[in-house]
C-alpha cells in the first residue's frame, strides 16, 4: 500500500511523529491527539498497512513506532545487507521479550538471551557454563518471593527430565532488577547439540497480574455498594423479567421465601395513595418501557409479609434494553419522618483474565525467502515437517496468497534491513499468531508464537469487560438515582487510604481528580457532625462496631449538606484492615423534615398561644388595676410551653428610657441594660424601642443573627432564647407601655403566632384603659388640671372676632376616635365659634340650636389630640369656657393616671397654654340626691303618677308589656296626655343623672 492516499485523520496522526527512528507509544499519541486509545491504535495500524510507520511489541503488552528513515538511509545502493550483520538467531534471542535458558545435558548453561539476565540481575559471562542447580540456589531462588518453592519445582523437573514444566512466580527488586510476575515453562530438549537438556522460558506477566488485582479490588468494592444500599434495586429486561434485584427489593415487595429471580413485573399488586391497585400500565417500570422517560418518585403502597402497609417511594430509568427501578422506603416519612435507602447492583461473576500456555516456534530463511532452518514448534505451528520445508520457498511451500499482507510485511524488512513484529490470523493455518521478523545479510529469522489461544481469552475479557463496564455504567445510574455512594477506608495504609466512588465526590462537590483523604472529610464537618464522625470511626475500628449515623458536611463549594453514613469493619484473619460503607445524600430528608417539625412547633405553639390569649382576655377582665392585669399577662405567657419568659414596661417621660413595669418567667432582665424612647438614641433602634415608637409589633426570627440586639448581645445571650416579639400595648392610638415574649426556637413569631400575639397588646391595652375609665368613674379623689389659653383666636389663627362667649358643657365619644360637644353659646360668640371650626382641623362640622331663648351647638371633632388623650386615660372635661379672657377648661383624672401625658397633649396643641392648677381633690357624688330631689320636689304628681304606671305595667321593657295608649286608659286620660307627663317626667330625671361631668 506504499504510496496511497492517507486520509485527513491519518495525516493528522502521522504528524504526531517528529525525527525519524524516535520511538512513541499509543498513550503519547493518543494523549496528543485528545482521542481514544483505542481508536488511536487503529489510526496507527492503518499508518503501518501504508508503510508511513513501523511498529514494535515491548514488554507484555506494550508496543511502540515509529517514522522509519528514507529507504536510501537504510541500505546499500545495491540492495545488499550492510557489512557487519551478526547471525540472526543470536540476534532474535536477545532481542526476544521472553527470557531464556538453554541446559546442556550436564545441567550447564549453555545459552541464556538479554531478557533473562534483565529479569534475573545476571551477567551472561558469569552465568554461562555455571551448574544450573548452583545457579537456582545463589541466585535466582533469593530472586523469588518464595524462593524454596521455586527452586523446588526447578530442580524437581531436572530429577525428572521427561516433562513440561509450567508454574508463575514474582521475583523481588533489587538495585539491579525490577519487581515483576513471570510464567516459568520448560521442556526437555530431546534432539540436537543440548539432547538430554533443557529449555526454560520466563514470560512477563506483570501487566497481566496488576489487572486481575484491580479488577478483584473494583469488583470487591462495587460488590459492597450494592450489599449497604440501604435502597431495593432492580433491573428488568423488555420483558418486565428480573436480570438482579437485590434483597431489599424483594423485602419491600413482600416476595417472602419466593425466589426472587422469577418475580416478573406486575405479580405483585401495588396500590396508589388512595389504596386503589396501580394499573399495570401505570406502574413506574411500566412506564418507562413504554415511553422511555424516566420516572421519579411515585408513592405507592404494597402489603408486606407481616399484614403491614409498607410505602415506597419508586424510580424508575430506561436502559437499552429494559428498565431500572429502585425503592425506597418511606412509611416513616409518611408518619412524618423520611427515610430514604439505596441499594445497588450485584456485580457479574468475577472476570477470568488468565492467559492460557504460550508456545513459540523459530524458523529462518534465506534471501529468497527459502527455510534453512525450522524447529519443532515451527513444525506444528505452519503444519508441515522441517523436511517438506527446508530449500522450499516460504510463499509456495506454504501456499500464501498473493495479496496477504505477510508478504510485504517479510519483502519490506528484507529491503529495509528494518525488524518488524506484528500479530496475524492465518487463514490456512486457522490461528493467530504474534510474528517477529528480524532481518539480516544472509535473510530472515522469523519468531512465531501461537497466540490463539490469547487471543480467545482476550476476546472474553473484551466480552467480560464491557458486561462489566456495563454493568458499573447501571451501577452508577443506580447511584445517581438514590444519592448514594460507597466508600472504603484503607487501614493498612499509613496514614489510612481512602477510596471513593464517583458519587460520594458528587455528593462532596469534589473532583475525583483531586482525591481525598480523611484529614479532608474531617476538615469538612461542622465541629459537633466531626466529633460524632469521629467516635463512630474510633469504635469501629477499636472494637469492630459498624455505624449509621447521619451528620451535617460543608462540601468544596461551601453548601451545607446532610449525609447519612454507613460503615462495617473488613477483617483478614480477625484483624480489622479496612471499613468500607455507604454514603447517601439525605439533604432535602432533613429539610423536610425541619419544615415539618417547624410546622409542628408553630401549630403546637399556635395552639397554646391561642389558649393564652383567651385565658389572658377571660382574666384581666376580673383585675382591677394596671399592675395585676400586666401581671397576669406576663405570668401565662411565661407559664405556657411555647415561650420562656415574658416582661412589660413602659417609657419614663423624663430620661425616654424604658422602665420596668413586671415580669415573670425571668427576674432582673432590664438590670444593667438601658432601652431608650429616644429615635435620636442608637438604643432606641432595637424591637422594644421601634415597638414603642412606631407603634407596631417587632419579631426577631432568629436573635444570633438579627443585628438590632447587638447593643445589648453580651446581657442576653445568658437567657438562651432565640426569637422573641414586642408588642405595643394600645388602645385608641394611646401606647401604655410594651410586652416583650421570648420563645427558645426560631421563627417563633410567623404567620398566625404573629398575628395572634400581636392581639395581645390591643386586649391588655383596651383592660387597662377600661380600668382607668372604672377607677375614674369610682373615685371620689381626682387629679385637677387647670389650664388657660390667652389670645386663643390668635393662637389658632382664627379670622374671627373675640366676642361673647362659648360654653362646653358635656362630651360624648362615639367610634373612630370621634367626639360630640354639647354646649351653649351666645348669641354674639356664634361668629367667633364658626371661626373656631373653620382655623382647627380636629373641630369639623357644628350645627346649632335654640331652646327657651338659648343658643345650644353641638360640635363633631375627630382625633382631637387632648380629648382622645384624656379620654384614653378615664379622664373627664369638668368645664370649659371661651371668652373674652381666653380659652380656660379644667380636666379632672384619676389619681394614678399619666398626668404628664395630658399636659403634654395640651400644651403641644396649644403651645402658649398655661398650668393653673395641678392639685388633687375630692369631687362630691350628689347624683343620689338630684335624683331624690327631683322625684319628691320637681315631678308633678301626674308626671310622678305617669312615671310610675309606666314602669309598673311595663312599658320600657321590649317587647312592651303594656302600651301608651292601655296606660292611658287605665289613668283615664288621653293617650297624648299620659306621654307629655312621662317625657317630661324623663327629662328631669335624666337631667339630674347627666348634669355632673361625664367621662369620654
Amino acid at each position: 500500500m506504499t504510496g496511497s492516499a492517507l486520509t485527513e485523520s491519518l495525516r493528522e496522526t502521522l504528524a504526531c511523529f517528529g525525527d525519524a527512528g524516535e520511538p512513541r507509544t499509543t498513550t503519547e499519541v493518543a494523549d496528543q491527539l485528545d482521542l481514544g486509545r483505542r481508536s488511536t491504535y487503529s489510526r496507527l495500524e492503518q499508518l503501518v498497512e501504508h508503510d508511513r510507520i513501523e511498529t514494535k511489541k515491548v514488554g507484555a503488552s506494550a508496543r511502540v513506532w515509529w517514522r522509519p528513515p528514507s529507504a536510501a538511509d537504510r541500505s546499500t545502493s545495491d540492495g545488499e545487507p550492510p557489512p557487519g550483520a551478526k547471525f540472526p538467531v543470536s540476534d532474535v534471542l536477545d532481542d526476544a521479550e521472553i527470557g531464556l535458558f538453554v541446559i546442556d545435558a550436564d545441567l550447564e548453561i549453555a545459552q541464556l538471551n538479554e531478557t533473562a539476565e534483565q529479569y534475573f540481575g545476571l551477567e551472561r559471562e558469569r552465568v554461562l557454563g555455571q551448574n544450573k542447580r548452583d545457579l537456582i540456589r545463589d541466585q535466582l531462588a533469593p530472586a523469588v518471593a518464595d524462593g524454596t518453592s521455586f527452586a523446588d519445582t526447578v530442580l524437581a523437573a531436572y530429577e525428572d527430565n521427561t516433562y513440561i514444566e509450567q508454574f508463575e512466580c514474582r521475583v523481588t527488586a533489587s538495585e539491579n532488577r525490577q519487581t515483576r510476575w513471570l510464567k516459568h515453562q520448560s521442556k526437555p530438549i530431546e534432539s540436537g547439540t543440548y539432547a538430554g537438556g533443557r529449555i526454560e522460558l520466563y514470560y512477563d506477566i506483570t501487566d497481566q497480574k496488576r489487572s486481575e488485582r484491580a479488577h478483584r479490588t473494583e469488583r470487591a468494592l462495587l460488590e459492597r455498594v450494592l450489599e449497604s444500599s440501604p435502597i431495593g434495586i432492580g433491573i428488568f429486561d423488555a420483558d418486565g423479567k428480573v436480570r438482579r434485584v437485590n434483597q431489599r427489593f424483594a423485602e419491600y415487595l413482600g416476595l417472602g421465601g419466593d425466589d426472587p429471580t422469577t418475580y416478573v413485573l406486575g405479580d405483585v399488586p401495588l396500590f396508589d395513595e388512595d389504596g386503589e391497585e396501580i394499573p399495570y400500565a401505570e406502574r413506574p417500570a411500566a412506564r418507562v418501557l413504554a415511553t422511555g422517560e424516566s420516572v421519579a418518585d411515585q408513592h405507592i403502597q404494597v402489603d408486606s409479609d407481616d399484614g403491614q402497609t409498607r410505602w415506597l417511594s419508586a424510580n424508575a430509568e430506561p436502559l437499552d434494553d429494559g428498565v431500572i427501578v429502585t425503592t425506597a422506603d418511606i412509611t416513616q416519612l409518611k408518619a412524618q419522618a423520611q427515610r430514604l435507602e439505596r441499594q445497588h447492583d450485584d456485580l457479574e461473576a468475577e472476570l477470568e483474565a488468565v492467559f492460557e500456555r504460550i508456545d513459540d516456534a523459530f524458523y529462518a530463511l534465506d534471501d529468497d525467502l527459502r527455510f534453512t532452518y525450522v524447529n519443532d514448534r515451527a513444525e506444528t505451528l505452519l503444519g508441515h515437517s522441517e523436511s517438506e520445508l527446508l530449500g522450499r520457498n516460504i510463499w509456495q511451500a506454504l501456499s500464501i496468497p498473493d495479496d496477504d499482507p505477510l508478504r510485504d510485511r517479510y519483502e519490506t524488512a528484507l529491503a529495509t534491513q528494518t525488524a518488524t513484529s506484528f500479530e496475524r490470523y492465518a487463514a490456512p493455518l486457522d490461528i493467530w499468531e504474534i510474528v517477529s521478523v528480524y532481518p539480516s545479510e544472509s535473510g530472515l529469522s522469523v519468531y512465531a508464537t501461537d497466540i490463539t489461544e490469547r487471543k480467545r481469552h482476550e476476546r472474553q475479557l473484551r466480552e467480560r469487560e464491557t458486561s462489566l463496564e456495563r454493568t458499573t455504567e447501571l451501577l452508577e445510574q443506580s447511584q445517581q438515582l438514590a444519592s448514594v455512594g460507597a466508600w472504603e477506608l484503607d487501614l493498612t495504609d499509613d496514614p489510612p487510604d481512602l477510596h471513593w466512588t464517583d458519587e460520594v465526590y458528587r455528593i462532596f462537590e469534589r473532583s475525583a481528580d483531586q482525591g481525598v483523604d480523611l484529614e479532608w472529610v474531617l476538615d469538612h464537618l461542622p465541629p459537633k457532625d466531626r466529633d460524632h464522625l469521629n467516635e463512630a470511626l474510633d469504635r469501629a475500628i477499636e472494637d469492630g462496631d459498624s455505624y449509621d449515623i447521619e451528620n451535617r458536611i460543608i462540601t468544596a463549594a461551601g453548601d451545607q449538606r446532610w449525609i447519612r453514613s454507613i460503615g462495617e469493619p473488613v477483617r483478614d484473619d480477625g484483624e480489622i484492615i479496612a471499613l468500607r460503607g455507604a454514603a447517601q445524600d439525605i439533604t432535602e430528608r432533613k429539610e423536610y423534615e425541619q419544615v415539618l417539625e417547624r410546622q409542628r412547633e408553630q401549630l403546637a405553639a399556635l395552639n397554646n398561644l391561642n389558649d393564652v390569649v383567651r385565658s389572658i382576655t377571660d382574666e384581666v377582665i376580673d383585675q382591677s388595676t394596671r399592675s395585676e392585669i400586666e401581671q397576669v399577662a406576663c405570668e401565662r405567657l411565661a407559664e405556657a410551653e411555647s415561650y420562656l419568659f415574658a416582661w412589660i414596661g413602659d417609657v419614663d417621660i423624663a430620661s425616654q428610657t424604658v422602665t420596668l413595669r413586671t415580669e415573670a418567667g425571668v427576674e432582673g432582665y432590664l438590670d444593667n441594660i438601658t432601652i431608650s424612647a429616644d429615635p435620636d438614641d442608637e438604643r432606641s433602634k432595637g424591637p422594644t424601642g421601634r415597638a414603642i415608637l412606631d407603634g407596631e409589633i417587632q419579631t426577631t426570627q432568629d436573635i444570633e443573627a438579627d443585628s438590632r440586639h447587638d447593643p445589648w448581645r453580651d446581657h442576653i445571650e445568658q437567657y438562651g432564647f432565640r426569637s422573641s416579639a414586642a408588642i405595643p400595648i394600645i388602645y385608641e392610638d394611646t401606647v401604655y407601655g410594651v410586652l416583650n415574649v421570648y420563645a427558645d426556637r426560631p421563627n417563633a413569631f410567623e404567620g398566625k403566632e404573629r398575628a395572634v400575639i400581636s392581639q395581645l397588646g390591643e386586649v391588655i391595652g383596651h383592660a387597662i384603659a377600661a380600668t382607668e375609665r372604672k377607677r375614674a368613674l369610682m373615685s371620689d379623689d381626682v387629679v385637677e388640671l387647670q389650664f388657660r389659653i390667652r389670645d386663643i383666636f390668635d393662637v389658632t389663627g382664627a379670622d374671627a372676632p373675640a366676642d361673647g362667649s362659648i360654653k362646653i358643657d358635656h362630651t360624648v365619644p362615639i367610634e373612630n376616635d370621634e367626639f360630640l360637644v354639647y354646649g351653649t353659646v351666645a348669641e354674639d360668640a356664634i361668629e367667633s365659634l364658626d371661626g373656631l371650626v373653620d382655623a382647627l382641623p380636629h373641630w369639623t362640622a357644628v350645627t346649632y340650636r335654640t331652646t327657651d331663648g338659648m343658643t345650644n351647638f353641638e360640635l363633631r371633632l375627630s382625633e382631637p389630640p387632648v380629648l382622645s388623650t384624656l379620654a384614653s386615660l378615664g379622664g373627664a372635661v369638668k368645664s370649659a369656657v371661651i371668652d373674652d379672657n381666653g380659652y380656660q377648661m379644667t380636666l379632672h383624672l384619676a389619681p394614678g393616671a399619666d398626668i404628664r401625658q395630658v399636659i403634654d397633649a395640651v400644651q403641644t396643641t396649644y403651645p402658649t397654654a398655661e398650668l393653673l392648677k395641678h392639685r388633687q381633690t375630692t369631687r362630691p357624688d350628689t347624683t343620689a340626691e338630684r335624683v331624690r330631689h327631683v322625684l319628691t320636689d320637681e315631678l308633678t304628681d301626674r308626671q310622678r303618677a305617669a312615671l310610675d304606671a309606666a314602669y309598673h305595667a311595663g312599658f320600657f321593657e321590649w317587647p312592651r308589656d303594656a302600651s301608651g295608649e292601655e296606660i292611658a286608659d287605665s289613668l283615664e286620660i288621653a293617650p297624648a296626655t299620659f306621654h307629655q307627663h312621662l317625657r317630661r317626667a324623663q327629662k328631669k330625671i335624666f337631667e339630674s343623672l347627666l348634669s355632673r361631668p361625664t367621662t369620654a
